[in-house]
């Protein structure tokens, strides 16, 4: 009996890996797609594809095959129709999307993805306000999430977000949420850091203005805090000592006075800030938003 045991554990030793040659050819397969594929050992670990607007279900399904998979990053082409095939990526910790069609019915499917990580969503179509990110709440390793560059990411996105009390970092900018959505926020209870950037408008109501760090003062687990493209007022900025964790706070082109950066940096001596001027296409926005 043991020795048979012995035996079998041999046979399964010196017998070629099937994951591994698996990897192999889809490797090859995705490289002749145009995609960049990191190898380790012979297996697959991460995938940049950055078109897959001609990519079959059957593309989708060998994708789905690399069971130890870490890392992937899709561009256009990427749809509800997809996100099932991609479910055998059982190890997967970082996904991130670009020009994606996924929809808020779709987004349900990547609670299947146990591992992941980091999730990112850029430019997401129309369809995509955000709100069925709330199926993921019970995602058990889902810690830092990006949604940018769509206006139809909104306040009910923002709301779905809040579900996500496993999450330690929130990442948005170029979106819809208003202030009424950066109320959401509160509701985190391990946030620690936190970019926020303005709407992909040019009327108000704003997301960041200096109304929003008074409900970011009342976030006390933040650590590091960004804001872009707004009108601060110094007294506004203040608010912030509220904040006992924070250490890096980041002004990203922020109509407000240098002396008042400087004493601000007065105000907060624990506080790592830095800050840059508006650039012409920012100060034009700031202008429109803040009349």
């Amino acid at each position: 009996m043991m020795k048979a045991l012995i035996l079998a554990i041999l046979a399964a030793a010196l017998a070629p890996s099937p994951a591994r040659g698996d990897d192999a050819d889809i490797a090859k397969a995705l490289k002749d797609k145009g995609a960049k594929v990191a190898e380790s050992k012979g297996v697959v670990t991460s995938v940049d594809a950055g078109d897959c607007s001609k990519w079959t279900d059957e593309d989708f399904k060998q994708l789905g095959r690399l069971a130890h998979l870490k890392s992937l990053s899709l561009g256009a082409g990427l749809g509800d129709a997809s996100l099932p095939l991609l479910a055998g990526l059982t190890e997967l910790e970082s996904l991130s999307t670009n020009q994606s069609l996924i929809t808020d019915d779709g987004v349900k499917s990547l609670a299947a993805l146990k591992s992941l990580k980091v999730l990112k969503f850029f430019h997401p179509g129309k369809s995509f306000s955000g709100a069925g990110l709330a199926a993921l709440a019970e995602m058990p390793a889902l810690e830092s999430l990006t949604v940018a560059g769509s206006l139809a990411f909104n306040d009910d996105g923002m709301a779905a977000v809040a579900k996500l009390s496993r999450l330690k970092e929130f990442r948005s900018w170029h979106a819809g949420q208003t202030l009424e959505g950066v109320k959401k926020l509160k509701d985190l209870p391990n946030l620690k850091q936190l970019n926020l950037g303005q709407r992909l408008a040019y009327k108000p109501p704003t997301s960041v203005s200096d109304e929003t760090l008074a409900v970011l003062a009342e976030i006390k687990t933040l650590e590091s805090l960004q804001l872009g493209e707004a009108r601060l007022k110094a007294d506004a900025l203040r608010r912030l000592k509220d904040l006992p964790a924070l250490k890096k706070l980041v002004l990203d082109g922020i109509d407000i006075p240098e002396a008042d950066v400087e004493g601000l940096k007065k105000d907060l001596p624990t506080v790592d800030i830095k800050w840059t001027k508006p650039s012409d296409v920012y100060m034009k926005r700031i202008q429109a938003l803040f009349p």
